[in-house]
């Protein structure tokens, strides 16, 4: 693949991740979290997502959720990241298929209830690797206050 086809895929996967998702889903929609999208729209059961907002080079690609609920979430998705090497503009990013996901801490925030951390487990050849991301510190998370352990539905 081009090096320009490849700048092409990672934009149109950050372009897919963008579009809103309507939230006038089924009753309940406002106490289930939800993950905030680059763009500013709440997310449900994403098909993939972008998680690092800035460059793009972290994502979720192809995702299977298994579980949504008022506490956590559980996927099987392809996780992709940018070795950044040498630097970041000269490499691309890489995909580890059969990765899992974890979402979890919902908080409320002025976008509703959010999801605020993500564990990623995968491989990478025979190592069982780890990528923990938290949105605590986003701006759009700013004044939150914990989800209390019995969220009502």
């Amino acid at each position: 693949m081009t090096r320009r086809r490849s700048a092409a895929a990672v934009l149109a996967l950050a372009l897919l991740c963008a579009a809103p998702v309507a939230l006038n889903g089924p009753v309940g929609a406002a106490t289930t979290p939800g993950l905030l999208a680059c763009s500013g729209h709440v997310l449900r059961r994403p098909a993939s997502f972008v998680i690092a907002c800035a460059d793009g080079n972290t994502v979720l690609a192809a995702i299977h959720w298994t579980a949504w609920g008022p506490r956590t979430a559980a996927a099987v998705a392809a996780f992709g990241a940018n070795p950044c090497t040498p630097y970041c503009a000269a490499s691309k990013i890489r995909y580890f298929a059969r990765a899992t996901v974890r979402l979890g801490d919902p908080v409320r925030t002025r976008y509703g209830i959010l999801f605020s951390t993500m564990t990623v487990h995968y491989r990478q050849g025979s190592r069982l690797r780890t990528f923990a991301f938290s949105w605590k510190g986003d701006p759009g998370f700013k004044g939150t206050r914990a989800v209390p352990r019995r969220a009502s539905s």
